[in-house]
Order: structure tokens, then C-alpha cells, then sequence
């Protein structure tokens, strides 16, 4: 028997999958699509890929393993930890939402547990800190380990480079989910979900199940995929939709909600998706009775950009997401649920 669609994005969200340093999820992936008989490999820079054979076009099904983290820049005599980016760009975007919570520096042996900390408010004007709370740079921001001093700190494994998350349950409140790395292991339960639904069937479609590294680098994962496997005559991409309806956001925002279904998303940032086969996934959702929300995303981007300049037509699916980046990012399950019956219909009709 199957588990609830909640528990296996459980699962996957509380695994640590910083950029570049993948395994745990790609260990839970590959036992899983083997199980449900999919034909498993994984590619050269750790891309995991599943096989389902079909009759029909190939279709390559995606999305991302890595979630967003930080590393760790300089370790101070006193043992505390400051921090750098983990991704591409700036990255303090997403300190202010670590701050306060359980900080896990990732080592050989197993995580380290601390807390990412500031200043308290009492003593940061004193310190020169900015009296509204707001933080600006890396260097407002450390981690405590409860440590002495840099050798002890040194002697748990922890080096500069090390990768730093936070670490958050995920839970479930009603009829939505919170949690952390949504963006993107909702589209790899997605995945799995579909795999398991598939098994003992003859869909109509070669599909390939692909599980990206380092998407939050620059797409540098899914920069091989061609490469790698060869040719496809489709692809779906899937992630997180940022969903803007709650209060604050102007009307462009609110027009991706929880519980409208998911999204098909037409641009981003980085491109254009196949007008063919979007209208064609759209045209689907109509016959299934499956509802969708439309959307041309700015300040966002996707593997599915990557896998358009190698030349595979891409479409892309979203779940909306309230709180994208963050330790409590929000998930309606209804969404969840028509997004894997849309994917099932288009790997079977």
C-alpha cells in the first residue's frame, strides 16, 4: 500500500540536500524508483535517472534535488561560525528566515547542530546593528555550536566550504503542508508518486524520471542532461510556484493561490516554454477535469531554461507555494494532488 502523498514529501524535505552535496536524497530516489521498477542509473556529476519504458515519444520528467543552503566562510578563535553563500548570487536573502532556528553544518561524520544567531535586539545598537531588525550583509549572522574555540570546532569535522542548513520538520495543518526545501523535493515526490502509479503499466511515453544536482547554482545539473542521455522529443520540468495570496501582495501576486490547482507556467526569467506543448498540457487538464492556473513568472528560473538551450521542447508544471526560500514554505494538498494526476494523464493518454 502506497503511503500518504504528505508522508513521502516528508520524507524528502527532511533529508539534507544542500547544493553540491546531494547523496542522501539521491540514495532515498534510487531505492525508490527501483522499487517501483523503474531502470535506475545515475550520470557522471550525480543526476539520478529512472527509466520507465513506454511506446510513444520519449519524455524526460524532472526536477531538483539540491535546496537552498549556505557554507561555511571563517571560523573564529572563539569557535564561532560565519557564513557565505551556498548558491549562485548574494544569497543574505535568506538569512533573516535562518535566524533563531537549528543551523546543521554537514561534515563527513554526520551533521553538526547549532543555532544560527544575531545580536539580540538589546545590545545590537550598541554593537552598530540596524535598529529595525533588518540584516544586510554575512556578517551579522554566525553560528553557535556551543563550542570553546576553533580547534574544537576543527575536530567535529567542520572546515571552511563545509555546507550549512537550516533544519525544519515538516508538518501538516489542516489541508496544507509547511516545511523547508518544497523548492524543489515537491517535484521529486511528484516523481516518485507518478513511478509507483505506473508500475505494471504500458504508458505511452518512453519516460525518464531526472533528478537534478545544483539546480540553485545556475541549473549547472541539468547543463549535461543532453550530454548524458541523449535525445528527447518532450520534456516536463517540475517546481515550486510562487503563490502570493496572502496579505501585502499587490494583485499581480495574488493571481497564483493555494488551492486552485497547479500552475502551468508559460515564461520566467530565463525563457519561453513550447507553446506546442503547453497548450497541449492545458487542452489535457480541460478533458480531465483537472484545474490549472496560468503564469509568466519575473525574478524566477528553472532546470526547464537549461534543458530548452540543449534543445529538448520543455513545458513547465508548477505546485504554488506560499513562502518559497524559507523554513515554512506552504503547500495546498489538493494542488499536490491534481499536479500527479495531470502528470499521470500525460504519461498514459
Amino acid at each position: 500500500m502506497r503511503e500518504p502523498m504528505h508522508v513521502l514529501i516528508k520524507r524528502l524535505t527532511e533529508l539534507p540536500g544542500p547544493c553540491g552535496h546531494e547523496q542522501a536524497v539521491a540514495a532515498f530516489l534510487r531505492a525508490r524508483w527501483a522499487e517501483a521498477g523503474a531502470e535506475v542509473s545515475t550520470t557522471p556529476i550525480g543526476n539520478v535517472v529512472g527509466r520507465i519504458p513506454g511506446d510513444g515519444p520519449r519524455l524526460m520528467v524532472q526536477a531538483h534535488m539540491d535546496e537552498m543552503s549556505l557554507t561555511v566562510r571563517t571560523i573564529t578563535e572563539d569557535g564561532f561560525v560565519h557564513l557565505g553563500p551556498g548558491v549562485r548570487g548574494p544569497g543574505v536573502g535568506i538569512l533573516p528566515e535562518a535566524v533563531n532556528r537549528t543551523a546543521h553544518i554537514l561534515t563527513a561524520d554526520g551533521p553538526v547542530e547549532g543555532v544560527f544567531a544575531r545580536a539580540t535586539g538589546h545590545l545590537r545598537s550598541a554593537a552598530g546593528g540596524r535598529l529595525d531588525g533588518g540584516i544586510t550583509s554575512f556578517d551579522e549572522v554566525f553560528v553557535d555550536l556551543a563550542l570553546p574555540d576553533r580547534r574544537s570546532v576543527l575536530d567535529k569535522g567542520v572546515h571552511i566550504g563545509s555546507p550549512v542548513i537550516y533544519r525544519a520538520e515538516t508538518r501538516l495543518m489542516g489541508d496544507h503542508l509547511i516545511g523547508k526545501a518544497f523548492d524543489d523535493r515537491l517535484g521529486l515526490a511528484l516523481m516518485t508518486a507518478l513511478a509507483e502509479r505506473l508500475a505494471g503499466t504500458s504508458p505511452t511515453r518512453e519516460i525518464v524520471l531526472v533528478a537534478t544536482v545544483q539546480e540553485e547554482n545556475g541549473a549547472v545539473g541539468a547543463a549535461s542532461l543532453r550530454h548524458d542521455l541523449g535525445s528527447f522529443q518532450e520534456a516536463i520540468a517540475l517546481e515550486v510556484g510562487p503563490a502570493g495570496d496572502f496579505p501585502g501582495m499587490p494583485a499581480d501576486a495574488r493571481e497564483i493561490a493555494l488551492g486552485h490547482g497547479p500552475v502551468v507556467v508559460h515564461s520566467d526569467t530565463a525563457t519561453h516554454y513550447d507553446p506546442g506543448l503547453t497548450r497541449a498540457l492545458l487542452e489535457l487538464a480541460g478533458r480531465e477535469g483537472i484545474p490549472v492556473q496560468h503564469a509568466a513568472f519575473a525574478s524566477f528560473g528553472t532546470d526547464g531554461a537549461q534543458l530548452t538551450m540543449q534543445g529538448i521542447p520543455t513545458v513547465l508544471l508548477t505546485v504554488p507555494t506560499r513562502y518559497t526560500h524559507s523554513p515554512y514554505e506552504t503547500v495546498h494538498l489538493d494542488d499536490v494532488s491534481a499536479a500527479l494526476d495531470l502528470l499521470v494523464a500525460a504519461c498514459t493518454r
